[in-house]
């Protein structure tokens, strides 16, 4: 089976950019396939009040998230668009401004990139 990594970077205002690969990779997951998903940039924004976005994104996110898809969210964009805590309130871990994921890393370990 095949590696993926999602990398989210669309701002929360277009829920189907959220709602779409997240079940694109619950799917791959489901087929056996390893799945990576990060939040990066405006993406992180994502956290900010989560329930008021639209039940099908979120219903998206919280079938990822119960799965363990979702490997990270960038510590640098949380931190500098200020939803950090909103991030740990959800259960992930900000440590410093590093920026995140390492991509070349990524593709190091044989994940196929799908950028949104």
């Amino acid at each position: 089976m095949a590696k993926h990594s999602f990398l989210l970077l669309s701002s929360p205002e277009t829920p189907g950019k959220f709602a779409n690969p997240l079940t694109y990779a619950r799917q791959l997951h489901e087929a056996g396939h390893q799945v990576a998903v990060y939040f990066d940039g405006a993406a992180t924004y994502w956290f900010d009040r989560i329930e008021d976005h639209p039940e099908p994104a979120v219903r998206a996110y919280k079938d990822a998230k119960k799965l363990g898809l979702i490997a990270g969210v960038c510590d640098h964009c949380a931190t500098f668009k200020g939803v950090a805590d909103a991030v740990e309130a959800e259960g992930f871990e900000i440590q410093g401004t590093e920026h995140a994921p390492d991509v070349a890393g990524l593709v190091d370990d044989g994940y196929e990139l799908h950028i949104v």
